[in-house]
């Protein structure tokens, strides 16, 4: 690894040559799939996400989900630190992928073949980011406006458990701790 960088991508180019003019060129979280080809990512101002060839460079879908009444009049430079959505992971077995929905107070559990969703799980504030299970079984979503974290199943796209966090959580990342060391 040279951490040299080997590519640059004007995201917002791509969107206009797909047929997106106008969408914004900022690149918020993203995900990729576990061989490395297809990336999902979250821009700026947008309800929903973008699929990305990473071998044919260029954009292929884009999944637009539901704006909550609450914000369909909001001015853009209200927006939480300009996120539409905030929060993008997949699990699955790459199946399946899993979106925060920061403005509109959702998370949803999306197909990534037809860009389907069963259902929102609506049960907190501002959640905040994505993070997949070890496993691949679950999502966990921060909700920075109900200082709590949930876990969604991937299969089914509803809420199986909830804790609480403490103040704000936000972005998360998956540890492992010695067992060993938790009982001293």
């Amino acid at each position: 690894m040279t951490n040299q960088v080997v590519k640059r991508i004007d995201m917002g180019a791509k969107l206009a040559e797909a047929g997106y003019p106008g969408m914004s060129a900022a690149v918020r979280p993203m995900t990729l799939t576990n061989n490395e080809r297809y990336a999902y990512l979250q821009v700026s101002f947008f309800h929903g996400f973008v699929e990305y060839d990473l071998v044919a460079d260029k954009v292929t879908r884009v999944a637009n989900l539901p704006i909550a009444d609450h914000v369909k009049d909001l001015p853009r430079e209200q927006y939480l630190l300009d996120s539409a959505h905030h929060g993008i992971a997949i699990g699955g077995e790459d199946r399946k992928i899993c979106v925060a929905g920061t403005m509109s107070d959702y998370a949803a559990i999306v197909d990534r073949a037809d860009f389907s969703f069963p259902s929102l799980v609506s049960t907190g504030l501002k959640p905040y980011w994505a993070t997949p299970s070890r496993d691949g079984a679950h999502c966990f979503v921060s909700w920075s406006g109900s200082d709590r974290v949930s876990a969604i199943s991937y299969a089914t796209g509803r809420e199986v458990s909830s804790v609480p966090v403490g103040d704000h959580p936000q972005r998360m990342r998956l540890g492992k701790v010695d067992a060993g060391l938790l009982s001293r």
